[in-house]
């Protein structure tokens, strides 16, 4: 079967996000050993953007065979009807994801220690949030290693602690 045909007809799932945003890190660290950093950080952004949708649709009831697309559409409905309701740039937008993380775990009576939060917005919102967009895809950014270096610290803060979130 062709590809895309493959891809229309299998929606991504939870389960899925895990093993792309595996894949997706490993891919990034052999480009910052080769010294191709824009690829690099790119890379490292949708890796930690898979994990923080996948806490999120997690911890908002979300199954490891959910399909992606229709729990996000809930999740992005109730983060827009939520007081204060949690507004986003676009779906590849890492700070909105930490925000639902954290409201999430606030409605649930489980917020996250204060330590840990702030790592989180520390190395997300601050961090990769900061120094990665979707747009990389259509220019060169010409990036250099203590740039991508960074964003792997970001990206492998998010790979070792997204599990934290959801318990």
């Amino acid at each position: 079967m062709p590809l895309r045909a493959f891809v229309k007809a299998n929606p991504e799932t939870l389960s899925d996000f895990l093993l792309a945003a595996d894949d997706r890190y490993r891919e990034a660290e052999e480009l910052l050993l080769a010294e191709e950093y824009d690829g690099c950080v790119y890379l490292l952004g949708y890796a930690a953007e898979m994990w923080l949708k996948k806490s999120a649709i997690t911890l908002d009831g979300g199954r490891p065979n959910a399909v992606v697309k229709d729990a996000l559409a809930k999740l992005q409905d109730k983060m827009s009807t939520a007081v204060p309701p949690i507004a986003k740039r676009d779906w590849h937008d890492l700070s909105y994801f930490v925000e639902c993380v954290l409201r999430l775990r606030d409605d649930a009576g489980k917020p996250l220690p204060l330590d840990f939060e702030r790592e989180l917005r520390q190395q997300i919102s601050d961090g990769l949030d900061v120094d990665w967009a979707v747009a990389m895809r259509y220019r060169r950014c010409a990036l250099k290693g203590p740039d991508a270096w960074k964003a792997l610290g970001n990206a492998w803060w998010m790979k070792t602690n997204w599990t934290r979130l959801i318990i």
